[in-house]
């Protein structure tokens, strides 16, 4: 019973999504990620903050963000594909030989420039994982005129580095 109405509930989240097979499978997916937890009786085990009051995680608990990461990103993939065909595709690039080699990209300067940005983002939320906004502590102890120019500086990288023009998701429904 409890099976069932999992992935009743997921299934009716990825319809309201949108009245395409991708979004289905989207909410196909995050139920059988969800079932094991719940077969088990352990899904209400993991509501804490990920190594909380450590500076870094366990092994372990490194191993389990890394997984949850990239599961949930393969369901992204049919959330955000125009068919099922077009997910299949993309995963079959991305798990094809091609994943040796360095991506193009486009608009950015270079690949330097995203992995400083990536690693300057993952330190800001890991560092402020124990709030309930990542940068609600950061900088709280600065004068306040620093504290918000970091702020509008963070606003300026995102708008510098946005990319071309992406259009809201949700506007395709």
């Amino acid at each position: 019973m409890k099976v069932r109405n999992t992935f009743i509930i997921f299934i009716v989240s990825g319809f309201w999504h949108g009245a395409n097979w991708t979004f289905i499978v989207w909410g196909a997916l995050n139920a059988i990620y969800f079932l094991p937890l719940l077969l088990l009786k352990r899904n209400r085990e993991n509501l804490g903050t990920v190594a909380q009051g450590k500076y870094l995680p366990s092994i372990r608990e490194f191993f389990n963000m890394a997984t949850t990461f990239a599961l949930t990103l393969l369901a992204w993939i049919f959330f955000r594909a125009d068919s099922i065909g077009h997910a299949m595709s993309y995963i079959s690039e991305i798990f094809s030989t091609s994943v040796f080699t360095i991506p193009e990209f486009e608009g950015i300067h270079n690949i330097l420039n995203i992995i400083l940005v990536i690693v300057f983002f993952v330190f800001i939320e890991w560092n402020g994982r124990e709030e309930q906004h990542a940068i609600a502590n950061l900088g709280a102890k600065w004068k306040r005129p620093i504290r918000w120019a970091f702020y509008y500086g963070i606003f300026l990288l995102l708008f510098y580095l946005r990319g071309a023009h992406q259009v809201f998701i949700y506007f395709q429904f």
